[in-house]
């Protein structure tokens, strides 16, 4: 029996949940929330108590620091490293969160805006005029042109070349189905195929990142992008970062934005195609615009921010936010003991009618008529431990979007429903082909 008497209800049936996630976790979610109510227990690679109650939200996001500990998997270890920000709990995220945070907000964002930009623009330079594209295949060329000059620094074409190489193989490895199935199964032999692939894809990004790292401590050179901020943060003591501790964070900032930007990007191709009255609303609020590398004038606009805010809900990159328990929590009238998992349910709390009418309708307006809490609304996660890149990729998903509706237009050639499919570690839409016309 996989769920003891006293966590709540859910299926019993422990080798059929894994599988069910990996193929479709939005349906897994939801169709088990369904049927048990909330809250509800599954096992994925864990005994998990997930909830999609606003309340029980804040009672996850608001409980101590102390209530949570960390222990990476050697799965997720092999993915994000041993030093990242995400592998760590305690003092010792409190205080590496601390000097991480300002490399992603305020004047570090604004120095960046230019960069994205300037990317989009390259891209869409070559793109023909007519020409049929996959928005994904499209937007992820530009998300990792983003991701390798904004957050790694990387400037030399033939180094971007080899980044470029290095990132595709690297995301190929740990967006396999057969990792991400052996992950689940607790697989973690280092002579299995996926493994040994994915750490040996792994190695040559990292070392391509010290490379990068060794040549900006030789020159002493300073630059605008991540990588040049976080070699100069210094702890209250004065000592910085390891090269170790570089590389991982690196990594972990490439893991959790390139895809899920393409993604989202994607998504909004899939959804304005499909609602040309919102692509319309969106396109004459954009032709307002006096430039379109006016960076802080596209991130005021509203009905750009609720389109956004919109993709994102529908299907969140992250259909559950997870924490370790290491204290016992009380969670909506049980106890949940320590060493079990809790989740906030995101796939499923995005769909609860009371909070978005209509809720698998595509209805950016929703975002413009109220305002939703941090409990209601949760995308990036939240609490301690939100996504430190939350601000970084609503704010690359607005410069793409807002050059390339300003510079082209773009015909969906999809006449069927939407279809969702794995895409890598996350899920996507299956297609969206695109016809671009240059304005």
């Amino acid at each position: 029996m996989t769920t003891p008497s006293h966590l709540p209800p859910g299926p019993k049936l422990r080798f059929w949940q894994p599988l069910a996630y990996v193929r479709s976790p939005y349906r897994f979610l939801r169709a088990v929330h369904a049927r048990y109510g909330d809250p509800f227990t599954v096992r994925t690679n864990a005994l998990t108590v997930m909830t999609a109650d606003p309340e029980g939200i804040r009672q996850i996001f608001t409980a101590p620091a102390e209530t949570y500990h960390v222990r990476l998997p050697r799965s997720q270890q092999r993915v994000l490293g041993r030093e990242g920000l995400s592998g760590l709990d305690g003092e010792a995220h409190r205080r590496t969160r601390k000097l991480i945070s300002p490399c992603f907000h305020g004047e570090s964002l604004r120095g960046l805006g230019g960069m994205i930009h300037a990317a989009t623009v390259d891209a869409l330079a070559g793109w023909r005029d007519g020409e049929v594209w996959q928005a994904r295949e499209a937007m992820r060329e530009i998300g990792l042109e983003v991701i390798l000059k904004t957050v790694f620094g990387v400037e030399q074409r033939e180094r971007l070349v080899m980044f470029r190489a290095a990132v595709l193989e690297f995301a190929a490895s740990f967006g396999n189905p057969a990792f991400l199935l052996s992950a689940l199964l607790g697989i973690e032999r280092d002579d299995w195929p996926p493994n040994r692939r994915l750490d040996a894809a792994r190695e040559r990004i990292a070392a391509l990142l010290q490379e990068n790292i060794a040549e900006r401590r030789a020159t002493g050179t300073q630059r605008a992008d991540i990588l040049s901020r976080l070699m100069e943060a210094r702890f209250d003591d004065g000592s910085g970062f390891s090269d170790a501790a570089l590389v991982d964070n690196l990594i972990t900032n490439l893991v959790a934005g390139h895809e899920t930007s393409a993604l989202s990007l994607a998504w909004a191709f899939a959804w304005l195609g499909r609602h040309p009255e919102a692509a319309e609303r969106l396109q004459q609020e954009i032709g307002t615009l006096s430039r379109d590398d006016d960076i802080a004038a596209i991130q005021a606009l509203p009905y750009l921010d609720a389109v956004v805010k919109e993709c994102l809900r529908l299907y969140p990159a992250v259909p559950e936010i997870v924490r370790m328990l290491a204290k016992p929590l009380q969670l909506r009238g049980y106890e949940v003991p320590a060493g079990v998992n809790v989740a906030a349910c995101a796939a499923v709390l995005h769909m609860n009618p009371e909070i978005y009418p209509n809720p698998e309708c595509f209805y950016p307006e929703r975002f413009l008529q109220r305002n939703l809490s941090g409990f209601e609304f949760i995308p990036f996660g939240g609490g301690d431990r939100v996504c430190i890149g939350n601000h970084f990729g609503i704010f690359e998903v607005k410069i793409v979007l807002a050059v390339l509706l300003s510079r082209g237009r773009y015909t969906l050639l999809e006449n069927r429903p939407m279809r969702i499919a794995r895409r890598g570690f996350l899920m996507g839409p299956s297609s969206v082909r695109v016809r671009f016309q240059r304005r």
